[in-house]
């Protein structure tokens, strides 16, 4: 009887989550079209993984830990193949915002992301998919746009700086319902 009261539970808690679970790996793995396999590789994960998980503790962020390393595994496997991909870096910082993030606002904050990625300035955008998607260093970015690595890192900070700020601004209208 207590298995099946676990199980039910448990249930609940990957349906209520798989909007966020499914959110934090399309941001991982930005226009993959086998975002939606590692997604459903995950749910496996976690369904095979149940008996390993207490009801009671933070599904969120153990859910979340479980798809990261499925992203983590599809990465590897995908390096034969030239794609877009975040770095570790964006990856754990992605996930941490994710993991503090509540249930259902993973994929609000993405949408307003996207939005004011959308805003940018092309040379600003170009800047940002060069750091956050492609594997070469601000070094060699900085030598082929003629500026200085210092001046790109400051572009960086300025660029990020904006974005915090559009999202906030974003969030803050979306409380007010503005």
């Amino acid at each position: 009887m207590m298995e099946t009261e676990n199980e039910d539970a448990f249930v609940k808690l990957l349906v209520s989550h798989q909007d966020l679970i499914h959110a934090f790996v399309i941001s991982l793995l930005p226009g993959c079209s086998e975002s939606e396999d590692v997604v459903q590789l995950t749910n496996e994960v976690l369904w095979k993984k149940r008996h390993e998980f207490t009801i009671g503790t933070n599904f969120k962020a153990w859910s979340l830990r479980v798809a990261r390393y499925q992203v983590m595994n599809f990465q590897r496997n995908a390096k034969r193949a030239p794609s877009v991909m975040f770095d570790e870096e964006l990856c754990s910082l992605l996930h941490q915002e994710m993991e503090e993030s509540e249930p259902t606002g993973g994929g609000k904050k993405l949408a307003m992301l996207n939005e004011c990625l959308s805003l940018l300035q092309s040379k600003d955008q170009e800047l940002v998919l060069h750091r956050y998607w492609k594997k070469s260093g601000l070094k060699a970015y900085a030598k082929a746009s003629g500026r200085s690595e210092q001046a790109v890192r400051a572009a960086l900070y300025r660029i990020r700086a904006a974005l915090k700020k559009c999202i906030q601004n974003k969030t803050k209208h979306s409380l007010t319902g503005a």
